[in-house]
This record gives C-alpha cells, sequence and structure tokens, in this order.
C-alpha cells in the first residue's frame, strides 16, 4: 500500500498538470487533451502484459521496473526543449509505469485477504491510492503554477521515488502467504475469483470451452464495467479541466471532490459484502450523474463545493461496487485487475476528448451535462442484466 500510495501521487501529479502546463507552453486544449488521452492509452496498452510480466521477473522486479519507468518520464523532460515532445514524453513513460503498477498491485489485494472480508479490503485498499490522488491532483496542479518546470518535475520523480523504501518488502516470487494462513498464488492469471482450480480458471479466462470468449466478457463484466468507464470520463474531467476557476483556485474544488472521494470509497466497500452490490453500485452512479449535473448549473462557489462533494461520494461508491462485482464475476484476479484498471484509465483518457473538444466548442456547462448523461445512459445494461431472473439469483448467491 506504501508502494501504491506514492506510485498513484506521482501519476496524478502527471495527469492533473497535462492540460495546464499544455497551456501555460503555448498550446491549446485540443493539444493538451490529446497528450492526456495518449498518455492514458500508454496505461492501457500495456496492462494486458501486466500478469505476464509478473510472472517472469517476480513481483519485486515488475513493481520496481514500473516505478523507475515512472520517474525517469518525469526526469526526462527537463532535458527536451520541444514542449509537445517533452509532455509526450512524460505522458507516455509515466503512463506505462503505472499501468503495470496499478495491475499487479489491484490482483494481489483479494488473493491475501479473507474471503468473507474481500469487499472491505479492496475498500481500504482503494481508499488509500483514492487519498494519494486527492493529494497529488490538487497539490500537483497548484504546485505546478508557484514553482518553475524544472522544480515540479524534480519534485514528482522524488515521490515515485519514495516507493522504493517498501520495495524490499515486496516477495521476489509470485506466492505469498493470505489472510486464512495458506499459500495461494498471486499470479492474476493462476488465482480465481471463485474458489476453482487454476487449470480451470484458465481455461475460462483464456476464452475456451462453451461460447465465444468476447460474449462471455461482455456477459460477465461488461454491465459492470461501462458505467464505470464513464463515471471515471467525469472524475478525469473534472480533475483535468477543474471548475470554478472565476471564484477560487481549482484545484480547492478538486480536492474537495478527492476527499469525498475517498470516504465514499471506504464506507462503500465496507456496504458491499452486507448489501446487494448492484444497489449500492446504483446509488453511486446516481450521485455520480447528479453531482456532474449540479456542477454544470450552480455559479455559487459554496453550492459547487457541496455538488462536488455529492460527486466525490458517488465517484468512491462506484469505484468500490465495481471493483468488488469485478473481482465476483471475473474468471481470475487477473482478469478483474485488467479489466477494471483498463476501464479506469480508458475514462480518464476519454475525459481528454471530452474536455478537449467540449470545452472548446461547447463550453463547460454542455460538456459536464453531456457525460452525466452518458453515465445514465452506461447504466442501462447493468439494469437490464439484473431484471432477468438468472441475475437476480446470482446476486441473492452471491451476497448470502
Amino acid at each position: 500500500m506504501w508502494i501504491a500510495v506514492w506510485g498513484f501521487s506521482g501519476f496524478f501529479l502527471s495527469y492533473s498538470t497535462m492540460v495546464p502546463i499544455s497551456l501555460d507552453r503555448g498550446l491549446t486544449a485540443v493539444t493538451g487533451g490529446t497528450l492526456l488521452t495518449i498518455m492514458m492509452l500508454s496505461v492501457i496498452a500495456v496492462q494486458p502484459a501486466a500478469p505476464a510480466l509478473r510472472q517472469r521477473w517476480g513481483p519485486r522486479r515488475t513493481i520496481g521496473s514500473s516505478l523507475l519507468l515512472m520517474a525517469g518520464g518525469h526526469g526526462a523532460s527537463l532535458f527536451i526543449p520541444h514542449p509537445v515532445a517533452a509532455l509526450l514524453v512524460t505522458g507516455v513513460a509515466v503512463g506505462c509505469g503505472f499501468g503495470v503498477l496499478v495491475v499487479v498491485a489491484t490482483a494481489a489485494v483479494p488473493a491475501v485477504s479473507r474471503p468473507d472480508r474481500a469487499g472491505r479490503a479492496l475498500g481500504q485498499f482503494g481508499a488509500a491510492t483514492s487519498a494519494a490522488a486527492a493529494v497529488g491532483a490538487p497539490l500537483g496542479l497548484w504546485f505546478s503554477g508557484v514553482v518553475p518546470l524544472e522544480a515540479f518535475r524534480l519534485v514528482a520523480a522524488t515521490c515515485v521515488l519514495l516507493a522504493f523504501v517498501a520495495l524490499r518488502g515486496v516477495p521476489d516470487r509470485a506466492a505469498e502467504v493470505s489472510g486464512t494462513g495458506t499459500v495461494e498464488p498471486l499470479d492474476p492469471l493462476e488465482t480465481t475469483s471463485e474458489g476453482e482450480a487454476p487449470q480451470a480458471g484458465a481455461a475460462r479466462a483464456s476464452g475456451t470451452g462453451s461460447g465465444p470468449a468476447a460474449a462471455r466478457w461482455w456477459a460477465a463484466l461488461g454491465p459492470v464495467l461501462l458505467p464505470f468507464l464513464v463515471s471515471m470520463a467525469a472524475y478525469g474531467l473534472v480533475i483535468a479541466f477543474g471548475p470554478g476557476g472565476d471564484t477560487a483556485h481549482p484545484a480547492v474544488f478538486i480536492a474537495t471532490m478527492q476527499a469525498a472521494s475517498v470516504a465514499g470509497r471506504w464506507i462503500s466497500g465496507s456496504l458491499t459484502d452486507r448489501l446487494d452490490h448492484t444497489a449500492v453500485y446504483t446509488a453511486g452512479i446516481a450521485m455520480t450523474a447528479a453531482g456532474l449535473v449540479a456542477v454544470a448549473l450552480v455559479e455559487s462557489p459554496w453550492l459547487l463545493a457541496a455538488c462536488l462533494v455529492l460527486m466525490g461520494v458517488g465517484i468512491g461508491t462506484v469505484q468500490s461496487a465495481s471493483l468488488v462485482m469485478a473481482f465476483a464475476r471475473a474468471a481470475s484476479h487477473g482478469r478483474a485487475s485488467v479489466g477494471w484498471n483498463m476501464s479506469f484509465d480508458t475514462g480518464l483518457g476519454l475525459a481528454g476528448v471530452f474536455g478537449g473538444v467540449g470545452f472548446t466548442y461547447l463550453g463547460p456547462e454542455v460538456t459536464f451535462a453531456g457525460v452525466a448523461s452518458l453515465i445514465l445512459l452506461a447504466g442501462i445494461p447493468l439494469w437490464l442484466r439484473r431484471s432477468r431472473p438468472h441475475g437476480r439469483s446470482r446476486n441473492r448467491s452471491q451476497n448470502g
């Protein structure tokens, strides 16, 4: 968790400042949004390979390499004079390192926790990483505007390097003692979410057996991850194109949303152990959409802060509930971690597209309201699946 905290801090220092630094260096909002999207595409591109890297190198070397890549990305931009090239190198390097880090870290959580406490463990882990984002995003947005860019990059690289303090505590092989006292494989492709044999999980994860693999993936994870993906686009939209710049520094409003998301993720993680997963998820989707619509309408800074609290709690609830549901429905922990993290980062990447185009041609109000509508539309497959008898019985069995 120490490594994840500093890794997430270093990432969000870069994510939240990509567009502002682009604007400060004479680039347009569309260019800044495009660079942000490329950064997130880099995160997504490496995530399917993360389990294989862990298997080949072991957890310690895999995590260490990802941290070095992130720190190197921040440092490399100091030696590149062209603004587009410098931001591109930073974005791709930080993105690739972060993509490997989040998959390896997230997949380990349910493997080392008690089965009846998986939701709480994932909620606590998520709250810790959300807290890192809550500090990193607004602090980076403020700090990058008061110090030279070179100093900001050195601080960002140092934050990532602080994670190495705990690297010796990471096992150098893909096995660890679980919360039940038994040795379990931590390789995501070998550990399943339903206690089945590793060979059976591998067969399901690789697409063998009855039915097309893509259809099975959508039936299991698609309805869960789609509203989560769009909610993360809304989350990234606020971080990268923060509202309220006419009344206070955007970092104040971003910090408000981030702090609320930490609380929402912690609380909802425990709720998923006791309540229906879909009900908790639906509450998070509703709060996220309502908060984003309100952000588009209100003008008072106090009301804006209140709307972002509502949205933040919704974001945290969506993150916890979708992650728990993904681990419950996927063939393996690795499939769940890769799918969830790719959806998270795809949403953050879409935020660059939505914000770059929307803020330039439509205005912030229309952009925020439009993304809120997309969140509700994305939830339709989840609710339709729940209305089927099979879906209801499955939910009862998972919560029984």
